[in-house]
C-alpha cells in the first residue's frame, strides 16, 4: 500500500540512488586516502554511512535548526527589548553542527584519521548540498529540509 503513492515511490527510488552514489564517493577516497583493504574491510559501514548521512542527516538537523531557531528568536526578542537590534543569526550555526556530526560519523564509523576524516567529511558535504540542490524530494518528502 505504501508504494501506491507515486511520491513514495520516487522517494525510495532517489534514496537508493543517492545513497548508491554516496557510498561510491566514499568509497573511492577511502581508496584514495587510506587503502584498498581498508575500504573493502568497510564495505557494509560505507554503506551504512550513506544510508545515514542521506536518510537522517536532513531530519536531525531540521531538528537542530528549530531548536537554534527557537532559541535564537528568544534571544533576538531579548535584544530587541534593549535597543531594538536584535536579529537572529542562531540558525547560521546549522551547517557547522552539520558538518561536525558527519565529521564524528565519518572518524568512528569507518577508523579514519581525524585528517583524513575532514576531507572525506568536507567532500561529502558538498557532494550532499549538490544532491539536494538536485534532488529536493529527498529532505521534503518528511517535511524537513536545512
Amino acid at each position: 500500500m505504501l508504494f501506491q503513492d507515486t511520491d513514495a515511490l520516487l522517494f525510495v527510488l532517489w534514496l537508493v540512488l543517492a545513497t548508491v552514489v554516496v557510498a561510491l564517493i566514499i568509497y573511492i577516497v577511502v581508496i584514495l586516502l587510506e587503502s584498498k583493504t581498508k575500504a573493502s574491510d568497510k564495505k557494509f559501514l560505507i554503506i551504512l554511512l550513506a544510508f545515514i548521512i542521506v536518510l537522517l542527516l536532513p531530519i536531525i538537523l531540521n531538528a537542530v535548526g528549530l531548536v537554534l531557531g527557537a532559541l535564537g528568536d528568544a534571544l533576538a526578542s531579548i535584544r530587541d527589548a534593549i535597543d531594538g537590534g536584535g536579529q537572529n543569526f542562531l540558525v547560521g550555526l546549522v551547517p557547522v553542527i552539520g558538518f561536525l556530526i558527519l565529521l564524528v560519523l565519518v572518524k568512528f564509523l569507518l577508523d579514519l584519521p581525524w585528517d583524513n576524516s575532514v576531507w572525506i567529511s568536507l567532500l561529502l558535504l558538498f557532494i550532499l548540498y549538490v544532491i539536494y540542490s538536485l534532488i529536493p524530494e529527498l529532505y521534503t518528502f518528511l517535511g524537513t529540509g536545512f
